[in-house]
């Protein structure tokens, strides 16, 4: 048993399970939203002219519309009138206790006849029957009521609850006592006290009745006789003629459902197959993820939906949300994956929308079409632009298929409308779930990270102005690991905004950094080693909690925490331990993780040889082409890219993307000539940099120049 069960939850937790049941709830759910088929029958629209005559082929009834089936239901029940039980009840006419003090009075003075009355009045009310509320239910058409009296039943219009017992007690009242309001008054309160209800409302028995009394409308208005007229050639068609050619449609297609449902998901499958084999040979790895899987199953749903709402409404197939797929799959999946995926589609919606040239080329025009204007959208921003420029496709296209079937001006000029509001609405969908689903799929697009690698972004801002030479050194960071991305065809958006964002920590406290010093004493100087190095490391912990606050993406919060990685602080751990031998190396060390990704990796390897290249006291090329090596092969024999895909091909890419940056930055200055007078003052100001960087630690133990400088504060 313990066997099975194992097999079990491994079978259920397979990729493979997952997949298969994605493309099974798929196709029950295509099959579920699928419209109902008019077969055999072209139906022309209430208005336009026969082009034949339209003979019933056999004898046939007449169905009635959803709507009209609807509302006869709604007749019927309202038809039924309430049940309510009688019972017989004792009653008396009762003093009113709680009446004050004149009525007390009216009603000793005059209680005979007060009390006369009452009993008259309490007899009809009892008779005519009395419910606590009459808004519990719902009347028949006529106000009717069943009253049921042992085994009889009888129609009652004039029975009471408590608030109209009391109003018409007063109306008679009044006639009897001719308008002396201190005698009415006196009436109502003994009748209010003594009346009680005698009918019960009995609820599920009505709604059973109505029930049946629904069910029991038939679906049917009339009956065709074979070979009779339905619409003549020539003739405008009336509604009665379109109603009666739709019913003989929906005849004839339910002797040929199972074979139209058998056929259907055939194509169903086919089309599928099709996106699968697209994938396979243009994006394979969106077939091994089955979270892209599930994204592009959700979006198929969507459309399709859209299709059939558009369909059982009768209006126009160029209102077909097309387009909303194509911007989504683009900007998620990318143009690839987009392109295989529409191409797919357009089979799906092609079947929905119905036969012919529109519902064939209309779907794959526009995808496709869509997929290029996606393609050249960058940011948020631009979907002002390429909304527009969508519904300008869809006028397009639907203007040359509508002149290419012939038709009149004036269909042409209404189906450029729908094709207009088409794409209009198909954009505005598109901008208004992408951010769903990039929260729901944590997918970070490409849109999201130019937004992030705004310069005008608040965090950068904020940084610019908190930690200014942190700032300047980030941008510095992205420009080297933009320039490699490019070179080992990583992604170049993500690692630039993790290069951006990667030191966001130091924000907390900027002057214990050295970039953020300026003519002010290094405070680590007077810092116990191990107070500096709690310190230094809290920045990467500050940073996520910075990026998480204010919901950086998950790509860019990781590589903040990995640009580290789990690298030590050897400055402060020698000089620790020239304190204390027993001094514990992990104090000193970053807490990581290592990176995982080749954009992180790229931030790492930045950080780490800008830090050491500005160390050097004269930066010629070889040297730094030398320093760069150096710190990339110490970053691998330390481990720290082992869990990154990265070739020795790619990491000369790396270092030969890097050099030209650090080399425009820290090339050898030539000394002018005001320089030489004094001394060589440019020379200074270079040679000064690297000590000044490293807080103006020396060199200790046996680490080479270089290294230590790696470690910025």
């Amino acid at each position: 048993m313990k066997k099975l069960r194992k097999r079990t939850m491994l079978v259920l937790k397979s990729p493979l399970t997952h997949r298969v049941s994605l493309f099974l709830i798929s196709l029950i759910a295509l099959n579920l939203l699928y419209p109902e088929r008019r077969f055999g029958i072209f139906i022309p629209k209430e208005g336009s002219i026969a082009d034949r005559d339209y003979i019933a082929p056999y004898t046939f009834a007449i169905r009635k519309t959803d709507k009209e089936i609807e509302k006869e239901r709604r007749e019927a029940k309202m038809g039924v009138a309430p049940l309510l039980s009688y019972k017989d009840i004792e009653w008396q006419v009762r003093g009113y206790e709680g009446a004050d003090s004149v009525i007390q009075r009216v009603i000793e003075e005059r209680g005979d006849t007060i009390n006369l009355v009452a009993g008259e009045i309490i007899g009809e009310i009892v008779e005519r029957g009395l419910v606590d509320d009459m808004t519990v239910f719902t009347p028949g058409t006529k106000g009717e009521v069943t009253v049921r009296i042992g085994e009889l039943e009888e129609r009652r219009t004039n029975i009471f609850d408590l608030g109209s017992a009391v109003m018409w007690t007063k109306e008679r009242g009044m006639e009897i006592f001719s308008g002396d309001e201190e005698k009415v008054r006196a009436l109502v309160e003994v009748v209010r006290g003594s009346i009680r209800p005698n009918l019960l409302y009995l609820e599920e028995e009505t709604e059973e009745r109505r029930r049946i009394a629904a069910e029991a409308v038939k679906p049917t208005k009339g009956v065709v006789l074979k070979g009779e007229m339905i619409a003549r050639a020539h003739d405008p068609v009336t509604k009665k003629a379109v109603e009666k050619l739709s019913s003989l449609a929906i005849d004839i297609g339910r002797g040929r459902a199972g074979g139209e449902f058998a056929g259907r998901n055939l194509i169903f499958i086919f089309s599928f197959a099709g996106l699968l084999l697209l994938l396979f040979f243009l994006k394979r790895e969106i077939l091994l993820d089955t979270k892209r899987l599930l994204l592009i199953a959700i979006v198929y749903l969507l459309v399709f939906s859209g299709a059939s709402i558009t369909v059982r409404a009768g209006l126009s197939a160029y209102l077909t949300p097309l387009a909303m797929a194509s911007i989504l799959f683009t900007i998620l999946i990318g143009v690839i994956g987009a392109v295989a995926s529409v191409v797919a589609l357009s089979f799906l919606v092609s079947m929905v929308i119905g036969t012919g040239v529109v519902s064939s080329l209309f779907p794959i025009l526009i995808s496709l079409a869509s997929v290029m204007v996606a393609s050249r959208v960058r940011k948020f921003s631009d979907f002002a632009m390429a909304i527009p420029v969508l519904a300008g496709l869809y006028l397009f296209v639907a203007v040359g298929l509508e002149l290419y079937l012939g038709a009149g001006y004036r269909d042409v000029i209404t189906s450029s409308g729908f094709a207009a509001v088409g794409g209009i609405v198909s954009g505005m969908l598109a901008l208004g779930l992408l951010p769903l689903f990039e929260k729901g799929f944590a997918i970070t697009t490409r849109l999201t990270m130019r937004e992030l690698t705004d310069l005008n972004h608040p965090l950068l801002k904020e940084l610019s102005i908190g930690a200014p030479g942190t700032y300047n050194h980030s941008m510095f960071i992205a420009a080297m690991v933009e320039s490699a991305a490019d070179s080992i065809s990583a992604n170049s958006l993500v690692a630039k905004a993790g290069a951006y964002y990667h030191d966001i920590g130091k924000l907390k406290t900027p002057l214990y950094f050295v970039e953020n010093q300026r003519e002010i004493e290094n405070p680590h100087d007077s810092l116990r080693p191990r107070v500096s190095a709690s310190i230094l490391l809290s920045h990467v912990k500050d940073g996520i909690e910075r990026a998480e606050r204010v919901g950086l993406p998950r790509e860019v919060v990781d590589i903040i925490a990995e640009h580290h990685g789990q690298t030590l602080m050897e400055s402060l751990y020698y000089k620790a331990k020239e304190e204390d031998e027993t001094v514990a190396q992990e104090d000193f060390r970053y807490k990581g993780p290592s990176p995982r990704t080749k954009e992180s990796a790229l931030v790492m390897l930045a950080d780490a040889v800008e830090a050491s290249v500005r160390s050097l006291k004269n930066p010629s090329s070889s040297r730094i082409i030398k320093q760069i090596a150096k710190i990339v092969k110490k970053r691998v024999e330390e481990g720290e890219l082992g869990n990154v895909d990265l070739t020795l091909k790619e990491m000369r890419k790396i270092e030969e993307a890097f050099f030209p940056i650090l080399m425009g930055l820290f090339h050898p200055r030539i000394a002018y000539e005001e320089d030489r007078g004094t001394g060589g003052q440019g020379d200074k100001e270079t040679r000064g940099q690297g000590d000044k960087e490293t807080g103006g630690q020396g060199d200790r133990g046996t680490r080479g120049q270089g290294d230590r400088e790696m470690e910025r504060y």
